[in-house]
């Protein structure tokens, strides 16, 4: 799961669990603070955003064993399989964003701004490291763009520069249209076997 999908499991979640207004947005918050945030949680953070984070880290360790995920995964070639897992989660939110009201009957226009404010509530707490990229993802309006392919092909050959693999980036852009319509049958799969899960996991807003 990558931006986008993890603030829509949080925001439903929300309406899951007992949350007011103001922990809705903590959850927001930590669905994309999580991705910045290292280690044991800070315990004086505010607890939504706390549970946040444990949401976003239960759904990625829940990711990373799912049969449905494995099989996207192997749906790219070998010479790019040890890299598929980050192309998958990038892809999940392009299916996502496709797919839209499917899911959800607010406007994904409306739920984005949503997302900025509240990550923008908890900005005190976003590492170093992540100032610059939620700023320009704020900016940008990223959440609201991955429905465009070449917000994902930017994103798949950021992926890969960070990871000093830029030379794979003809080949990865090649792999994921030739299986994206396979992979998007995987995400549907997968994406609501994540919802059916999340009312069993709302201990998560006092777990320590």
């Amino acid at each position: 799961m990558n931006f986008l999908a993890h603030c829509a499991l949080a925001d439903e979640a929300s309406s899951l669990w007992p949350v007011d207004s103001n922990q809705h947005q903590g959850l927001l918050a930590g669905a994309v603070i999580a991705d910045f945030t290292k280690g044991r949680i800070n315990p004086l953070w505010p607890d939504a955003l706390q549970a946040g984070i444990r949401l976003h880290r239960r759904i990625d360790a829940v990711s990373n064993q799912h049969p449905g995920i494995r099989t996207s995964c192997e749906r790219f070639p070998k010479s790019l399989r040890r890299f598929a897992p980050i192309f998958i989660d990038i892809l999940a939110d392009h299916y996502l964003s496709l797919s839209w009201q499917d899911y959800t009957k607010e406007n994904l226009g409306t739920f984005t701004p949503r997302c900025y404010q509240a990550i923008a509530r908890y900005q005190e707490f976003v590492p170093q490291q992540g100032q610059s990229f939620i700023g320009y993802m704020r900016e940008t309006n990223l959440l609201g763009r991955y429905h465009d392919w070449a917000t994902i092909e930017r994103a798949l050959l950021f992926s890969l520069k960070r990871l000093g693999k830029e030379e794979l980036g003809d080949d990865a852009l090649l792999a994921a249209q030739q299986i994206a319509s396979a992979a998007a049958q995987d995400f549907h799969s997968y994406y609501n076997d994540f919802r059916q899960q999340l009312g069993n996991w709302s201990s998560l807003l006092s777990a320590k």
